[in-house]
């Protein structure tokens, strides 16, 4: 028999910068799915996940070839590990977007109207004010940036596209980024949010419901970011932290099947889709468990990690506060409309983990670990000069395993 899979040299960072970026787009593109009703996109997600499942294959053929010491061996299991957390979410983001699929009757707008969170997604249709621009220039006039998941351009569908990508009349955007920011966009091209065109009565019977399901989600979610933040620093009680969510998750799912198989108002098949959502982004919040197992139990990550999560389409880096930034909420700090999240503060010995906006006031010498987008980078650099920002995770690390 052939074997349709064949090794081939490429190396296990570009392995593993591709298993990251696909599963990123593909959790992005299934909640699309769901929250548009969008066979198309659910069609994008699947393709990607058979990119992820050969990946991997390749990642572990390539990781045991460079695997000859048993110290090797130890800090190559956190790559392993990865690959295969990473899978595991991708497959999770695949069954979320087969929901789009069967077609689960729930009012349009009833996503719309829930979705919660520190993040908005929008969809824009492209007319005179945006078409012949680059995406850059756009973001350069509504002085914020978004990501742009996807153009659809006729029966194309194009992801991620660049800074210098040029909108046409007709594209259709779906962003995603911090409400002001996303907001700024939709004024700027003359887009009003989308509004549920359905009374009220409709979507009532959904509000619970739909307000627990994104509980669960937005915690999922969270944890992937946590998750890769403990494998940047080296830190265990990032960690554990993921860990703890995990419980918690678990927790909110059992109370939220318990409320949708106890409905009365919700027909069969809209429970069947809303529990098919629930347990799936539950697998996600497992496989952001599974990436800190390693470090759980005193593996060190390796450190193509840390360079693998300053180049993807999603990065984690730092930035270090100086004299101006003392005193500011992490609100007034303006990150946010460009792009920049904070995902957790060491201050000294200690770890702030999702601190509040708007009330966590940053100190000189706090380092914030930010996710942000290739669109940002440069904005990044502003704050932090690459050098810096790699010298700064290196103490970091050398601190957190020399604790353990």
């Amino acid at each position: 028999m052939t074997s349709e899979l064949s090794y081939k040299p490429i190396s296990v960072k570009d392995l593993l910068r591709g298993l990251k970026n696909a599963s990123w787009l593909m959790v992005n593109l299934a909640y699309s799915a769901v929250l548009y009703n969008d066979p198309q996109f659910a069609n994008e997600v699947l393709v990607l996940e058979k990119a992820v499942d050969r990946m991997e294959l390749l990642l572990m053929m390539q990781a045991s070839l460079a695997t000859r010491k048993a110290e090797e061996a130890e800090r190559m299991v956190s790559i392993f590990r990865l690959a295969s957390a990473t899978s595991r979410i991708s497959n999770a983001a695949a069954d979320i977007a087969k929901v789009a699929f069967i077609r689960v009757k729930i009012p349009k707008g009833a996503f719309e109207s829930f979705f919660g969170g520190g993040e908005m997604l929008a969809r824009i249709k492209v007319d005179d004010t945006l078409a012949g621009k680059k995406i850059g220039e756009v973001f350069t006039e509504i002085d914020a940036i978004v990501d742009v998941l996807t153009v659809r351009r006729g029966l194309k569908i194009i992801l991620e596209p660049s800074r210098s990508f040029i909108l046409r009349k007709g594209d259709y955007l779906i962003v995603k980024g911090n409400c002001e920011a996303v907001t700024r966009l939709l004024k700027y091209s003359g887009t009003q949010p989308e509004e549920p065109r359905i009374p009220e009565e409709r979507i009532a019977p959904y509000r619970d419901v739909i307000e627990s399901l994104l509980q669960i989600r937005n915690t999922a979610l969270t944890m992937i970011d946590i998750a890769y933040t403990a494998m940047l620093t080296k830190s265990e009680d990032i960690a554990e932290k993921v860990e703890e969510l995990e419980e918690y998750v678990d927790a909110m799912l059992e109370e939220f099947s318990n409320k949708i198989l106890e409905s009365e108002h919700l027909p069969t098949s809209e429970k069947y889709g809303l529990l098919r959502i629930a347990f799936s982004s539950e697998e996600i919040a497992d496989g952001a468990l599974a990436i800190v197992q390693p470090l759980l139990l005193g593996l060190e990550p390796h450190p193509l990690i840390s360079d693998v999560l300053g180049e993807t389409l999603e990065r984690i880096s730092v930035v270090e506060m100086d004299e101006e930034d003392e005193n500011k909420t992490l609100m007034e700090l303006g990150y946010s409309r460009k792009g920049v999240s904070v995902l957790v503060v060491k201050r000294n010995d200690e770890w702030w983990i999702m601190p509040p906006y708007s009330t966590f006031k940053v100190k000189k010498g706090d380092i914030l670990i930010v996710k942000y987008i290739p669109e940002s980078q440069e904005f990044v650099e502003e704050l932090e000069k690459e050098e810096d920002r790699r010298e700064i995770i290196e103490d970091i690390q050398e601190e957190e395993w020399e604790e353990e």
